[in-house]
């Protein structure tokens, strides 16, 4: 057999290996003395949904025996919800897997399951070992379609004609999300640029981020109070269609005399140049102070120029 075939089975085998691991998302510990045991387990399960719930067991003592841990809940099913080791050294871990069905009537939603460790302490060599229990509640969260939320962030006073950024992120709290689609609009005012994204998919307890690049017309009117809707739409594994909304308002005007920077306001050297109040109004005692002064001077050679005249 080639050495080319050899590697081949071996990057084979590999992507099998991975495609057989099970993605866990969420995480619960169980904490004794004696015994650490983590739990690990897909934030969203389907109904009537097979899944593996992943354990690991460590010892923090010495002569621990007789292991037996458990998971029950009313909405699994599950042929071996139970496992036995009889016994483990300290500072060693030993890992097992439960494999678990949701009920088909098993509400939408959060409901609760409960793991339970039993062990004895130094049963190995005492005539009478003391046995321990302890319990730990964890939740699973089941759903039938997807749950698609959104936050979007952007500016309280953009400048007309200049672009600005409206930023979200959308995240899925249900079952697989597929063909995202997320768009932007206002029935106050005219956006250009940048308003529409697409995802393919998203997964169960999965995020992703977004951004519109837009600006509002340069030849606004007057200054404007707009409220922007974000609109998203996406489909379930049934090709059923579900929407999500969010919206933010900004204030859109024209760039005053001798502002700079952004329309939320900009340091300039020792001064501030804040928001503007009105139309060519700047709140600032500084910038009012050199527009005076220009105005000053400039009444000043007028009338130095008027009197060479006459």
């Amino acid at each position: 057999m080639s050495a080319s075939r050899n590697i081949s089975i071996i990057v084979f085998s590999l992507l099998v290996l991975s495609m057989c691991i099970p993605a866990y998302a969420l995480q619960s510990n169980m904490l004794d003395p004696n015994l650490q045991v983590t739990l690990e387990y897909p934030d969203v399960v389907k109904h009537r949904d097979r899944f593996v719930l992943s354990s690991v067991i460590k010892a923090t003592a010495d002569q621990i025996s007789n292991i037996t841990l458990s998971i029950s809940s009313p909405e699994l099913y599950s042929t071996n919800n139970t496992f036995s080791l009889s016994k483990l050294a300290k500072d060693s871990t030993f890992g097992n897997d439960f494999k678990l069905e949701t009920k088909s009537d098993t509400p939408n939603g959060i409901f609760v399951a409960n793991a339970q460790v039993t062990y004895y302490i130094k049963g190995l060599f005492d005539a009478n070992p003391v046995k321990n229990t302890f319990t730990h509640a964890f939740n699973l969260n089941t759903q039938s379609s997807p749950i698609l939320s959104i936050d979007i962030q952007a500016p309280n006073n953009v400048f007309s004609g200049e672009p600005f950024s409206i930023k979200g992120t959308i995240k899925n709290q249900g079952t697989m999300a597929q063909n995202v689609q997320i768009t932007a609009y206002s029935d106050d005012i005219s956006l250009e640029g940048k308003k529409s994204f697409l995802l393919s998919s998203l997964d169960s307890g999965k995020s992703s981020d977004f951004e519109f690049l837009v600006n509002v017309p340069k030849d606004l009117d007057i200054p404007t109070h707009a409220a922007i809707h974000v609109n998203g739409t996406y489909f379930d594994d049934s090709n059923q269609s579900h929407s999500i909304q969010d919206s933010v308002n900004i204030f859109a005007r024209h760039r005053g005399m001798m502002e700079i920077g952004d329309a939320n306001g900009i340091w300039l050297g020792t001064f501030f140049i804040a928001p503007v109040v009105g139309v060519g109004t700047i709140v600032s005692s500084a910038i009012g102070f050199f527009i005076f002064l220009w105005h000053f001077k400039n009444r000043k050679k007028q009338k130095k120029n008027k009197k060479q005249k006459t």
